[in-house]
């Protein structure tokens, strides 16, 4: 039997890229492996200049980077690559419940998941765009 956390968690992921071109079996994979974080208004979600050790989805309330809002999932390419993150993204006025994937599931995502690539990908080219 599936935990309604995690269907829940998995509803709440497919709502976002790249989460959002994965099937129901994969999401609720996914999910079982996220670990959901709550942080008051002005909190620092992820320290600028540190490697990201987690890729973050915003599901609830905001988070903003250099005084904008944050896309829904970030630091990718430093939870994937041990790239420091550009800035410091902080939780918004109204706080952020975020799903967080530790780096080791993210490779296993990866593997099992290829469309989850495909969609870091996209994203990744609309940030270049």
């Amino acid at each position: 039997m599936i935990a309604a956390q995690v269907v829940a968690e998995a509803l709440a992921l497919a709502a976002c890229p790249p989460f959002d071109r994965l099937t129901e079996t994969e999401l609720l994979l996914v999910a079982s492996h996220a670990r959901r974080f709550e942080y008051e208004p002005g909190e620092t979600v992820l320290a600028g200049g540190a490697v990201a050790q987690r890729l973050v989805t915003v599901v609830g309330g905001s988070v903003v980077v250099e005084g904008r809002q944050a896309p829904a999932v970030f630091d990718a390419p430093s939870a994937l690559f041990g790239l420091p993150t550009r800035a410091d993204y902080i939780a918004g006025g109204r706080g952020a419940q975020v799903l967080c994937l530790a780096r080791p599931h993210l490779f296993t995502i990866a593997r099992e998941c290829p469309d989850f690539v495909v969609g870091l990908a996209a994203i990744r080219a609309g940030a270049d765009a």
